[in-house]
């Protein structure tokens, strides 16, 4: 059973990041007056002990984001720098193996986007993280601020971002057939094929207990549409103890909505035409995509 506890979830979402990633090591830091080292809070891989110093030298610099650097041995080291109540200094620290291709610019949005969502479990726990506990993955309320915030730095990068919001077709009948522990499972499930289909800088999401959601930054309707397709061909199946040896099949319905630089959209606004793209799939009879391009 998976551990719920602040610790346990911390050390789960290090490990799945690190094996996401395919990172030689991954570590929650702090470094308020824990003399050239710092403190290793929580960590995952290997390595911890080869960059701990150059890791506190980055962020004891005062930071105001994330940054990289090669270390002494040529590992590729790249932080996110944050403060923990009541004022303790540290961050997430991410690392390659000695010679593996350098941190750049563009991998700084992984380290804001894992380090950010790791500061709320640390600083309110669990229950108030912006975490559903049975996927794992962030909540709507969650979701809602942090692609607020990306949709900000998109704007001055004049960038576009596409939302893809899933609707899973029929749960809740399924779930009365089948009871809620095969509910629970598609879900679950769902949560994983998710994870597995999207960058590790995207960001994904349960919004309602039938749906999730990715935000795919920089990234337009044409190239979410492709993902979209693969989605829809990749049907997941309950396995015969939940389904009583019947064959059932989950299907979903799919709406995409593209956000342009500038256009002063807010992801509300996305959300609702995503939303209206997913309903008119499912009132055709679901197992499909369709897109709900930006106003002229």
């Amino acid at each position: 059973m998976p551990d719920s506890t602040p610790s346990g979830m911390v050390d789960t979402a290090l490990e799945a990041l690190r094996v996401s990633v395919a990172l030689e090591g991954v570590a929650v830091v702090d470094v308020a007056d824990l003399g050239v080292e710092g403190e290793l809070l929580y960590q995952a891989g290997l390595g911890a002990i080869e960059v701990r110093p150059t890791v506190h030298g980055m962020l004891r610099r005062g930071l105001r984001g994330p940054a990289h650097q090669i270390g002494p041995d040529r590992r590729p080291i790249l932080v996110f720098p944050w403060t923990l109540p009541p004022g303790r200094p540290g961050g997430l620290a991410l690392w390659r193996m000695p010679g593996a291709r350098p941190w750049e610019a563009r991998d700084h949005a992984l380290a804001a986007a894992a380090g950010a969502l790791l500061l709320v479990t640390l600083t309110h726990g669990p229950a108030e993280a912006g975490i559903d506990r049975l996927t794992g993955l962030p909540n709507r309320h969650y979701f809602l601020d942090e692609v607020d915030r990306r949709i900000e730095r998109l704007d001055k990068d004049e960038q576009p971002g596409t939302l893809v919001l899933i609707e899973m077709d029929a749960l809740e009948r399924l779930s009365e057939a089948y009871g809620q522990v095969a509910g629970d499972w598609l879900r679950s499930r769902t949560a994983t094929l998710l994870r597995a289909m999207v960058r590790p800088a995207d960001l994904v999401a349960r919004t309602g207990s039938d749906q999730f959601a990715l935000w795919l930054d920089g990234m337009d309707h044409l190239t979410a549409a492709e993902r979209a397709e693969s989605l829809r061909e990749r049907r997941l199946t309950l396995p015969d103890t939940l389904s009583h040896g019947v064959l059932v099949t989950q299907t979903l319905s799919i709406g995409i909505a593209s956000r342009l630089p500038g256009r002063g959209e807010d992801i509300q606004t996305v959300m609702r035409r995503a939303r209206m793209a997913a309903y008119e799939v499912r009132q055709a009879g679901g197992a499909g995509w369709r897109v709900s391009h930006p106003p002229a």
